[in-house]
């Protein structure tokens, strides 16, 4: 019984190391995400700030701000929807996890299950066979 619990427990701390893991490495996906999306930031601030610089009249100079105002809105737009994104694979990424560690474990409690009963019946048995030995023994004597 203590083999088993110990089974188990070894079993529950590889479970809970493997989701560390998947979160771990959902974080890295999300802050790669982030930061490739700084990075088109910076660049797109670079070109706004170089056409705003060439610009000769007010008109060109509003129409580059309002250009620079619409990709500002649009990488907000992208940054909010990988963070939902994201969350949402991590959610899903666990819910696997949780259904992998309850259908190991159902295996282990399972296998662990099957061994008592073999053993018992395995012990039932040599017990009978003893019986019937000393049975036949008395019987003959």
């Amino acid at each position: 019984m203590q083999n088993q619990f110990i089974d188990l427990y070894r079993q529950g701390i590889k479970t809970a190391a493997d989701a560390a893991r998947v979160s771990l490495e959902s974080s890295i996906r999300m802050q790669e995400k982030q930061l490739e999306m700084v990075r088109n930031a910076l660049e797109q601030q670079a070109r706004s700030a170089e056409e705003i610089t060439r610009a000769s009249s007010m008109d060109e100079l509003l129409a580059a701000q309002s250009r620079l105002a619409g990709a500002q809105v649009n990488r907000i737009v992208e940054f909010w929807s990988s963070v939902w994104q994201a969350a949402a694979q991590n959610q899903a990424q666990g819910l696997r996890e949780i259904q992998t560690y309850a259908t190991r474990s159902s295996e282990e409690v399972a296998r662990a299950a099957a061994s008592q009963i073999s053993r018992g019946v395995g012990s039932v048995s040599e017990s009978a066979d003893a019986a019937n030995h000393d049975r036949k023994a008395r019987k003959t004597a």
